[in-house]
Parts: C-alpha cells; sequence; structure tokens
C-alpha cells in the first residue's frame, strides 16, 4: 500500500488497467487453449475410435481371420495413411500383429478386457478394439489398433497459442498508450496547476489554462484563476496598505504625534549630521534649545488637553518664520529644539529673538480665559571642539536654565567659561553624588542641641542634621549640595532617607534610657515633602515599624515652605499631632506675612530668623522683631526658640525677653548622633554648665 501510494497517476492507471487486463487475458488464453486442446484430441480420439470399429465391423462378421494379404488389402483400400493417422494394426487373439500400415509401435503383451479402450501417450494416442466372430458362437477373433499422432496437433495449437499471445501483447501495447494518453492528460493539467501554484505561494498569482485539458480539470483551473485574481486584488491592496503603513511608521518615527514637528530622535540625527558638516567642511550651525515659561500652569488649570493645544498653536505660530534648511523639533513637554543651518551666530540670536517675541505676542484662549507666556531660549553653536550631539543638547540646556534664572523669557548664549553654567554643572554633578549617596547611605547624621532657658527641668530638644561623607572620609557640609537638592526635586528622598535613620538610630535609646534623661529630636521637613500625599502614611509606618513614640518626636518645616504648601502642611500637622508628634516654625519673621500665617498654623514652636538674633544686642531693630515675635508667641501660647545664640550676651538678653529655648555655637556644636547621644546621658545642663562643647546629633536639613 506505500508503495502505491508514492506512484503518480500515470503509473497507477498503468498498473491498474494494463495489470488486470493482461492477467485476465492470459488466464482466458490458457484456459481457451486447454479446452481447445481437449476438444481437438477428444475429437482424434473420437475419429480413431470410429476407424478402429469401422475396420473390426468389417472383419468382426468372419469365423476366423483370413491371411496376410487380405488384411493388407483391407488396410491400404481404407485409405488410413494420411494425417492425423500415425499407424493401423490388426492383430490376432493372442495379439500378434497380422496387418499393419504406418509406423510401428508396440502395444503391450497385457490388454485390458474393455471392448474399446484408449491407450494416451506423450507424442500420439494408441486406440484398440477388440474383434468377435458373430457365428456360431460369440468369440474373440483380435484385435484393432489405430495410432493417432499428437504432435502436430499440439504444434498446431502451440502456434496458435503464440499467435493469441502476441495479439494479446498488441492488444496491451495499444492499451498502454491509450492509458498513457488518458493518464497523462489528467496528470500533466496537474502538473502545471502544481507548479503555477508553487509559483502562486511565492508571488506569481496567475495560473494559465491548459490546452485540451478535461472539463474537471479546466473547471478548476478556472476556479484557481479566480481566486488568482481575487489574490493579486487583494495583494495589491495589501502591498498599498503596507506601504501606507511603512510610510505612516517612518513619519512616526521622526516626527512628533502631538505638533507634527520632527521629534528628539531625528533632530539628533540632524545634529549629528550638523556636527560632521562642522568638522569636514567647517559650516556654520546654531542649535536652540527652547522651553516655555510657566507652561505648568495651564496644564494645572485648564488640563492637559488644553495645554497640548496650547503646544498645537504656539508649534504652528513659530514654524512661520523658521527657515526651509532648518529643523524646528518637539523635543518633549514644552521643550523644543531648532537647528539654524549655515547660519552665523549674530543671526541665530536674530532669529531666537523674534520667536521669543513672537511668543511673548501669543495669547491662549480658553473657555473664555485668556493665558499668556513666554519662552526662555539657549543658543549654543556647533563647533568642532564639541564631541558629541549629547554635548551640544546639554550646553543648550544650560544656557537655557541660565534664561530662566535671568528672570525667565530670555536668550542666553553658551560660552564655555560662563560662571553660571559652570555652577549648574557643578550642581548636575551633584545630583548623581546626592543618588548615590541615598542608594549607598553615604550620608551622615548629625544633631545640635536645643537647650531650655525659663525652665531648666524640661527635656532638650536635639535637631537632627545632615551631612556628607566624600570620597577620603571627610565631611561634606550640607550647604554644599542641598541647593542641587532643593532645585532638583531631590529633597523628598532625603527627608524619608533622614526620618528612617534617624529612627533606626534613636530606638534602643527610646527604649532604654529616655525615661531617665529624656530628650526630643527635630526632624526638617522640606517644602517638597510637606506637598507629597505619600509621606504622611510613611512617617506612621517609621513609627509603628520602629516603634518610636510619636511624644518623643518634633517635625521642623520653614515658614516659606509651609507658606507655600498652607492647606498640605495644615492637614500633615493636624494629622501628625493627634498621633502626639509636635512641630516647629523655623525661619519665623522672615516672610512678609508671617504674623497672618500664623493663626492658621497650629504649631508648638516658634523658632525666629537668626537673621534677628544674631545682632539682638547692638541692633535696636532686631531687637524689636525679636520683642514682637516672642509677644505674639506668648499670646498663643506658642513656645520660642532663638537660634544663632553666639555669646553670652545674647543669650542673657532671650532670657530677659522670655524666650523658651536656645541653640547656638555657644551652647554646642553640631556633632555625629552616636557622639552627641552619648554626651546627652553623661553631660550635664548647658545651661548650668557654660561650656561650649556639649551634645550635637547629626546631619543637617535646613542649616
Amino acid at each position: 500500500m506505500q508503495f502505491f501510494q508514492t506512484l503518480s497517476i500515470q503509473s497507477r492507471l498503468l498498473l491498474l488497467v494494463i495489470a488486470p487486463v493482461f492477467a485476465l487475458s492470459c488466464t482466458f488464453l490458457l484456459f481457451d487453449f486447454q479446452k481447445q486442446l481437449q476438444n481437438d484430441e477428444d475429437k482424434l480420439s473420437q475419429h480413431a475410435l470410429t476407424t478402429a470399429k469401422f475396420l473390426s465391423a468389417v472383419v468382426h462378421n468372419q469365423t476366423e481371420l483370413h491371411g496376410r494379404p487380405y488384411i493388407d488389402r483391407l488396410l491400404k483400400a481404407s485409405q488410413l495413411d494420411r494425417e492425423p493417422y500415425l499407424s493401423l494394426m490388426i492383430s490376432d487373439a493372442v495379439n500378434r500383429p497380422l496387418a499393419q500400415l504406418g509406423a510401428s509401435f508396440i502395444v503391450g503383451e497385457s490388454l485390458p478386457q474393455q471392448d474399446t479402450h484408449v491407450m494416451q501417450h506423450a507424442t500420439h494416442d494408441v486406440t484398440m478394439v477388440r474383434i468377435f466372430t458373430t457365428e456360431p458362437k460369440h468369440a474373440l477373433l483380435g484385435y484393432v489398433f489405430v495410432a493417432i499422432d499428437k504432435a502436430a496437433m499440439l504444434e498446431d495449437h502451440r502456434q496458435a497459442f503464440i499467435r493469441n499471445i502476441g495479439y494479446i501483447t498488441l492488444g496491451l501495447m495499444l492499451c498502454s498508450v491509450l492509458v498513457y494518453w488518458v493518464s497523462r492528460s489528467i496528470s500533466q493539467p496537474i502538473r502545471e496547476l502544481t507548479a503555477a501554484l508553487k509559483r502562486f505561494v511565492v508571488g506569481n498569482q496567475h495560473i494559465s489554462h491548459v490546452k485540451n485539458s478535461l472539463p474537471e480539470i479546466h473547471s478548476l483551473q478556472t476556479t484557481i484563476n479566480e481566486i488568482s485574481r481575487e489574490m493579486q486584488h487583494v495583494e495589491a491592496d495589501m502591498r498599498h496598505r503596507i506601504q501606507d503603513a511603512q510610510a505612516q511608521l517612518r513619519y512616526q518615527a521622526r516626527h512628533d504625534a502631538l505638533t507634527g514637528l520632527v521629534n528628539r530622535q531625528e533632530l539628533e540625527r540632524r545634529l549629528q549630521q550638523a556636527l560632521e558638516d562642522v568638522k569636514q567642511h567647517k559650516a556654520n550651525h546654531v542649535f536652540c534649545y527652547m522651553d516655555l515659561d510657566q507652561f505648568r500652569v495651564i496644564n494645572d488649570t485648564c488640563g492637559h488637553p488644553a495645554g497640548d493645544e496650547m503646544l498645537r498653536q504656539i508649534s504652528m505660530i513659530l514654524s512661520q518664520r523658521i527657515r526651509a534648511e532648518d529643523t524646528f523639533a518637539r523635543l518633549g513637554g514644552d521643550e523644543f529644539g531648532l537647528l539654524l543651518s549655515y547660519c552665523q551666530v549674530e543671526k541665530a540670536i536674530e532669529i531666537a529673538a523674534q520667536l521669543r517675541q513672537m511668543v511673548e505676542a501669543f495669547r491662549f484662549m480658553h473657555e473664555g480665559r485668556l493665558f499668556q507666556t513666554g519662552i526662555s531660549i539657549g543658543i549654543v553653536e556647533v563647533t568642532a571642539d564639541l564631541k558629541d550631539v549629547g554635548q551640544i543638547t546639554r550646553h543648550a540646556d544650560a544656557a537655557c536654565y541660565v534664561a530662566k534664572d535671568n528672570g525667565r523669557n530670555q536668550i542666553h548664549l553658551f560660552h564655555p567659561e560662563d560662571d553660571v553654567l559652570l555652577k549648574r554643572h557643578v550642581e548636575m554633578e551633584w545630583v548623581l553624588r546626592i543618588n548615590e549617596a541615598i542608594e549607598h547611605n553615604d550620608f551622615v547624621l548629625y544633631c545640635q542641641g536645643i537647650f531650655p532657658m525659663q525652665q531648666k527641668e524640661l527635656p532638650p530638644f536635639y535637631e537632627i542634621l545632615i551631612r556628607k561623607r566624600d570620597e577620603n572620609g571627610g565631611i561634606i557640609p550640607p550647604a554644599e549640595f542641598l541647593p542641587s537638592a532643593e532645585r532638583y526635586q531631590l529633597m523628598t528622598k532625603i527627608d524619608r532617607w533622614v526620618i528612617q535613620h534617624a529612627f533606626m538610630a534613636l530606638q534602643p535609646l527610646f527604649k532604654t534610657q529616655s525615661a531617665t534623661k529624656p530628650f526630643i529630636v527635630s526632624i526638617n521637613l522640606s517644602g517638597m515633602s510637606l506637598g507629597d500625599a505619600t509621606l504622611l502614611p510613611y512617617i506612621k509606618n517609621c513609627f509603628a515599624n520602629y516603634e518610636i513614640s510619636p511624644s518623643h518626636v518634633c517635625f521642623e518645616v520653614t515658614e516659606t515652605s509651609a507658606i507655600i504648601n498652607i492647606d498640605n502642611t495644615i492637614k500633615l500637622i493636624t494629622e501628625l499631632k493627634a498621633m502626639g508628634t509636635r512641630f516647629m516654625l523655623d525661619d519665623f519673621g522672615s516672610g512678609m506675612s508671617s504674623f497672618s500665617y500664623l493663626k492658621h498654623l497650629p504649631v508648638d514652636f516658634l523658632k525666629m530668623d537668626g537673621a534677628y538674633v544674631k545682632d539682638i544686642t547692638i541692633n535696636k531693630v532686631d531687637l524689636a522683631m525679636a520683642k514682637a515675635i516672642q509677644s505674639v508667641a506668648e499670646s498663643m501660647s506658642i513656645q520660642t526658640i532663638a537660634e544663632y545664640v553666639e555669646d553670652q550676651a545674647t543669650l542673657d538678653c532671650l532670657g530677659e525677653m522670655g524666650v523658651a529655648y536656645a541653640q547656638g555655637f555657644y551652647l554646642n556644636r553640631p556633632a555625629p548622633l552616636s557622639e552627641a547621644l552619648s554626651r546627652h546621658f553623661s553631660a550635664h545642663h548647658p545651661l548650668q554648665k557654660q561650656t561650649a562643647s556639649q551634645t550635637a546629633i547629626a546631619t543637617d536639613i535646613s542649616a
């Protein structure tokens, strides 16, 4: 069966048609040959028997057989010497030959007892008939033998068989030709269809008609051609769609989806080409980095859809001034980039000024409200000294930053020796170092004591401060890195690091020794943290995880940050005071509206701005301001704290005013947390023993 399945249609037809026909033909031929041979043998035997009986009838009326001459004449007279007779013989009763015509043959001594009998041999048959007398009594007179020659008959039949085999072979050959032609008329169109379908698979969808194909094959070809035509239409349609999609993808890969301008990736590619052009051909190219001013106000006030619409309109307005050879791109958010090709710096500044004026004159209308914005532009000349595109964009971004620092809606040209840009570069480096310090715990906690002046039995405060450890193990003061942290929104991370590590360090002390010598720690919170909605849950988790009693903790916020985030600050203070913590308002008096906001902030302590304290003994205005703050605090039952206490005279003056707590270098200096706490549990009160080196707890946030 497996062999049959591997055969082609032609082979199968030949095998299924020729083989059965040949087998049947041979079977019928053999059957007919045997039957005809048997019939001819039977006829010969019957003829021989008839002849023998005829001869026996001639002599059976005789009482005895006459002599040999009589019998010879009888045999000759019978004319039996022709084919198929081989021989005739008459013998007596004892089987002695009396007369013979033809070839001699041996009968044998014992003869059968039948009256007639046929003795068959390979090449001849011998028919025997017994001769009896009729008078006077039925007695055996002799025998008549007739030998029939079968060789001629067999030869005739063999020749006839060979001829029939030839006829059958010829018929089979003709039949094979016919079958081959029929099978080819079927298989050849199928082969052509198969080849066409293979071409169809690889992209050639046309299948032509095969000549002289069968109706069924023709119908199949017609159907496949219809499918092919449909597939050609589908392929053409898909090809067009793919081409459109590819074009769309190429466009999207190079353009901004919101404004339709070139995107950052395409701009950087063109900047790279411009840089290579400058290095190879000394061409003049200028890059401008542009950032919209106060764009966040639009998003926060009207929502992001309005902000997007404003970006689209500004993009359309600025595109009108862009030259054909220039590249105007949106870098993301409210930032744009402009590559001025083959342009001198002076011309670039002129174009930038025109763009700034266009944005300044633009008015955005949304739901009846009119908005105005500006744009800060940083310009950098593309020179051969620049290493790569990243350096170009960094310089332009730094120049744009300086333009914003100069009052926004300004233009600033980058110069390598620009002090402001160098400062920004240092700040950017600090961003990396701060993140690494947070990740690797390279900050160090310090603290400085805040001691009671009126009621010496009250527990002291220790303000938690922060420092950074440098590569050589030295200590870096907070003034070096906190401005960068504030500018680049890293204060929230620092505040959380301080809270967590302060609680970790204070946990064992609060459990074991705070009852004998109690103290309160003061932790600074930045303005950015006050606006963080997740800060409150974080602080609560720290209280729970480190088992710190809220009554031992005071959080310190500056007046400026509290006013900026007044609602969030009030909510945070209320929630934490409900848990038992205390709050201190730092740098009080530095703002213009200090007293008006104070009644809305439920704080426990006011820390006077050090600017009023350090010259209180020599400046009457500072003394008056300090007394006013003390008077307002007393009327609101809020305790005051004076910082920057640097001599005994200042300390005495504050004591006479009724200030509750004092803090400054005269009382003690900031020290590492572990050292400060060990001194706390071993030292006397600094206001009882006037020593300038007492306890301190690490890491400053405010100073």
